[in-house]
């Protein structure tokens, strides 16, 4: 399948808001079923997908994202059972903007969604989690099921704004994303590759939960988005493709015999 608009449009045009996220994650099932991917759904709502089978000694990338939005407008669409009707206007550089005209288009984080199923498209194993209730406090992740990392090498969320960039750390408490090592031996090659920004972000999201009781390294990467939680919410399909690529580059760097892991000291927070 690979990464496209018309996937994209097809994600986004669900309706989602916390405590209502069953079509997104109906969706997520539905794709999961046609291709073979092991699918449980938690007490919350949460779902853990699995592509492949992971043998003794094997470590894959697990992404990590929300189904639900902040836009409550959407919930109308909910409650008649219609999607959105997302719109597509060009921009000053020519680039294809999706939109839905009088609110927010919820990319925050259905365009997280929509990388996180392309990219398990594309990749021989890996593994998924799909939080609920991300924009209430983090209430989905606060239920993770941490025996599911067992055999995983980085945690990857989409839960960044904006051009090609990635979190480092979080101002908020201090806390590293990922170890100096991992940077220097994987990230920096694929971030120079990609023209990548790498910033300090001030937002709290559910890997910030996972990354403090864990000790895998974590990535931020944009999932194209802009104006997230406000009306004028859109995503921009060619910087959504951008993260794509730099995630599908990142997964294919990692050496698959190891876990990436920090230390609570360099952690830190």
């Amino acid at each position: 399948m690979g990464f496209d608009k018309d996937f994209l449009k097809r994600v986004l045009s669900i309706p989602s808001v916390s405590y209502w996220e069953e079509r997104v994650r109906d969706f997520i099932l539905e794709f999961a079923k046609r291709r073979a991917i092991t699918a449980k759904v938690d007490a919350l709502g949460n779902v853990y997908l699995i592509k492949g089978m992971i043998g003794d000694g094997e470590y894959v990338p697990c992404f990590v994202n929300h189904m639900d939005t902040v836009q409550d407008s959407q919930y109308e669409y909910v409650c008649r059972d219609e999607r959105l009707p997302v719109l597509e206007r060009k921009n000053a550089e020519g680039k294809t903007e999706l939109y839905v005209d009088g609110f927010g288009i919820g990319g925050d984080d259905k365009a997280g969604v929509a990388l996180a199923l392309a990219l398990m498209d594309a990749l021989p194993k890996c593994k998924a989690v799909f939080f609920v209730q991300e924009e209430k406090g983090l209430l989905g992740s606060q239920e993770m099921d941490y025996d599911f990392l067992k055999d995983v090498s980085l945690l990857i969320t989409m839960d960044c704004w904006g051009r090609v960039r990635t979190a480092s750390e979080w101002r908020k408490n201090g806390a590293k994303m990922y170890s100096t090592k991992f940077y220097d031996q994987v990230l920096k090659e694929v971030f120079e590759r990609h023209g990548v920004t790498v910033l300090d972000h001030p937002a709290n999201t559910d890997i910030c939960n996972l990354m403090m009781r864990c000790d895998l390294c974590c990535c931020d990467i944009s999932n194209g988005g802009y104006y997230p939680h406000r009306s004028n919410e859109y995503v921009c399909v060619e910087d959504a493709k951008a993260g794509y690529d730099l995630i599908l580059d990142l997964c294919r760097s990692l050496d698959g015999r190891r876990a990436y892991r920090i230390t609570p000291e360099e952690r830190g927070g």
